[in-house]
């Protein structure tokens, strides 16, 4: 069974990490990343305990899970209790995208979502397994992307509508996103590997992205795909916190997010 392409860029990362490693205590590897040897584990079927792209012990990996691509995901259960599933991690991805992992306890999560706490614990047996869930979306969005990169690469307008779409600043899995990684410089965070290397897949994604424009002599010259990458979705990211905090104090509408993001990439990419 071949790996699905979350998994291939997700092992690529960790190479790359453990490679860095070596060179010296002056350039630290990517945050959180394993030691040689507890990599991620080699592609295995969905009944494997180590779901693909994730460490084999880590914290946050209680349940066994599987990351596939939105479109081919095994059809799920449609009864009463997948429903209430599916509500549990709408709620806590509410509320961890609004006051972050450590800040929304099950009991608040199960108030949110209209259950009691011991139904909670039927679905989720701890916060941690719960949050282990809310990343598998996240993972399945950032999927979704990985799968489109070609489609991306075709025009720098292409670029712009998925910077105004899955990528918008105002979208919940990106204000989850920015809360999640803002969240994981404690060490203690129990999502810290998972959420830093997503975030290297959506720089990937863009990498890959603006490095198909330059192919077509569409990136200003001298601009460097993967600096341009990670600035991108560091202004992507600052922009979707600005959007859940200094928009409120806005009266008058000013600093709309998708035009600034629209503005970026008219200063890097040639239309």
């Amino acid at each position: 069974m071949s790996a699905d392409p979350l998994t291939n860029v997700l092992r690529t990362l960790d190479t790359i990490a453990a490679a860095e490693s070596e060179v010296g205590d002056d350039l630290p590897p990517v945050v959180g990343a394993p030691a040689e040897g507890a990599a991620v584990p080699s592609p295995a079927p969905a009944a494997d305990p180590a779901a693909p792209g994730v460490p084999t012990g880590a914290v946050d990996s209680d349940e066994p899970r599987t990351v596939v691509a939105p479109e081919t995901a095994a059809p799920e259960s449609t009864g009463p209790g997948q429903a209430r599933r599916e509500a549990i991690l709408d709620g806590a991805s509410a509320l961890f995208a609004e006051r972050g992992y450590h800040g929304a306890s099950l009991r608040d999560i199960s108030r949110r979502v209209g259950i009691s706490h011991p139904g909670m614990l039927h679905h989720f047996a701890s916060k941690d397994a719960l949050l282990g869930a809310v990343i598998d979306r996240l993972e399945a969005h950032a999927q979704g992307l990985l799968d489109s990169v070609e489609s991306l690469q075709g025009s720098p307008a292409t670029l712009l509508a998925a910077l105004s779409g899955p990528w918008n600043p105002t979208q919940h899995s990106m204000a989850l996103l920015a809360t999640l990684s803002a969240e994981i410089v404690n060490p203690s965070h129990p999502g810290r590997y998972r959420i830093a290397r997503l975030r290297l897949v959506h720089e990937h994604v863009l990498d890959e992205v603006l490095t198909g424009l330059a192919d077509k002599g569409m990136l200003v010259p001298g601009a460097d795909p993967a600096f341009v990458a990670r600035t991108l979705f560091s202004l992507l990211l600052s922009l979707t916190v600005r959007e859940h905090s200094v928009r409120e104090l806005q009266q008058n509408g000013s600093g709309d997010p998708t035009r600034d993001v629209r503005d970026f990439v008219h200063l890097c990419v040639i239309d």
